[in-house]
């Protein structure tokens, strides 16, 4: 299986518990050193690491299909990779967009377009994309981060129906505040009000890396052959709010 983003955060959460249910991975992050920590660190062998820097559609599917040619085809990826950016649309110029949008939305279209090809991805396989309840949710100065991630549940829809005759199912996932060091990094750049404002959108409170884990290791194993073309939300209820 594919994991990208898997250095650190929901990444390297997803990475550790598909191994530990015996899969076989291929890493891929812009930090070797980090990415080669995890490595060591998962239960099995044969897991390879790969410093990619995501942020292109075209770099991103022709630095796959290589590793699908050092590797061979998968059964499963998903895709972790993202950046967020705190800043009112007012200020918004082509260099915060490209940022937002690099590894966020184009480097997922590069990894679905790479899989889509014949002998990337075996029939059956399935993809999970990493979206965010940002998606369906507006808030102040994150107009980026929250159009890259309603960009990325359109693609998904699109692409579960071009990749259906191969039975190869396709589905992101709308996590809300998981504790991670990029919602750290958004909480100390946020005043007290806000944090309050935040703090009420969870009812469940924040999630932890291993609870958006646990809904990527079902959608890419066989328990979920019908699931398809979904946005699903693990949000602790922040989207019924």
């Amino acid at each position: 299986m594919l994991v990208t983003g898997a250095s650190s955060g929901i990444g390297r959460a997803a990475a550790e518990h598909l191994a530990a249910h015996g899969a076989r991975l291929s890493l891929v992050a812009r930090n070797l050193e980090r990415l080669d920590a995890v490595r060591i660190g998962l239960p099995g062998n044969d897991h390879s690491i790969h410093q990619i820097d995501l942020e292109g559609a075209d770099s991103t599917a022709d630095a796959i299909a290589e590793i699908v040619k050092d590797r061979g085809a998968f059964d499963g990826a998903f895709y972790s990779a993202g950046a967020t950016l705190v800043l009112p649309i007012r200020l918004l110029k082509d260099k915060h967009l490209d940022e937002v949008f690099g590894a966020g939305v184009y480097g997922a279209f590069g990894m679905v377009r790479a899989l889509s090809k014949k002998g990337a991805m075996t029939d059956g396989g399935s993809i999970v994309v990493m979206s965010s309840a940002a998606a369906l949710r507006g808030r102040p100065a994150l107009g980026a981060y929250c159009a890259a991630k309603a960009a990325v549940d359109a693609m998904v829809r699109c692409a579960a129906l071009e990749l259906a005759g191969r039975k190869i199912r396709v589905n992101s996932l709308r996590a809300a505040a998981v504790e991670t060091p990029l919602h750290h990094d958004y909480m100390a750049s946020i005043g007290p009000e806000a944090t309050r404002d935040y703090d009420e959108r969870h009812p469940l409170g924040y999630g932890q890396p291993v609870d958006v884990a646990n809904a990527v290791l079902f959608l890419l194993s066989d328990a979920s052959p019908w699931i398809s073309g979904t946005n699903w939300a693990v949000d602790g209820a922040a989207a019924a709010k």
